[in-house]
């Protein structure tokens, strides 16, 4: 992938060059261009270890060969976009789920299909399904106000539901090397770990 995280959820990723292209205008409006010009490298940019170097705390980052491999802003285009891919996508969920302010995670394991969505004001809602049904039907589970925590200066952050004794832990990779995985799901029964799956499908 030519750009590991471009886009916020749920407008696609650039995968290539050639989308990049096509698709320039999407993510490097006037007001990202010019923050971008008038950057001074000393100051505005930080080096992060092996991740690369990021401008003003993340809205860009950019690997150690050069390459962009995220923008974290969505400009107006962009959010005219997303509007329309949220109405759509709630469309083919079960109407018990159909309800929320924008979608945050949509990912599958080897065993679960996994959604977590905003509710509004950081009200996190986590619905699951087996692997072998579809969003249309009735999840297996759903679980409300869910924490978020993030990890550093990268972006990389968890979601935490609770459920008794169990917890139900999302780790979500936004910088990490070209082997990781987009995040993946831990299960604790107290702090036990009964379960560790990588993701391997993310919309």
């Amino acid at each position: 992938m030519f750009l590991h995280s471009m886009f916020l959820y749920p407008i696609p990723d650039i995968k290539d060059e050639a989308e990049l292209i096509n698709r320039f205008d999407e993510v490097f409006d006037d007001e990202l261009t010019a923050v971008i010009a008038s950057s001074n490298i000393d100051t505005d940019w930080d080096c992060v270890g092996w991740r690369g170097i990021m401008l003003n705390n993340g809205v860009m980052w950019v690997d150690t060969d050069g390459k962009i491999i995220a923008v974290n802003t969505q400009n107006v285009k962009e959010q005219v976009l997303a509007k329309s891919l949220i109405e759509q996508g709630k469309q083919s969920l079960h109407a018990s789920i159909n309800t929320f302010e924008k979608p945050v995670l949509d990912w599958k394991t080897a065993n679960y299909h996994i959604r977590v969505d905003d509710l509004g004001d950081h009200n996190f809602r986590y619905a699951v399904w087996g692997i072998d049904k579809k969003p249309s039907d009735k999840p297996d589970m759903v679980l409300l106000n869910g924490d978020i925590t993030f990890e550093g200066s990268g972006g990389n952050h968890n979601y935490t539901f609770k459920n008794g004794r169990y917890s139900y832990v999302l780790q979500v990779t936004i910088i990490g090397c070209d082997t990781s995985p987009p995040g993946w799901l831990e299960v604790y029964k107290g702090d036990e770990l009964l379960l560790a799956e990588d993701v391997i499908s993310a919309h």
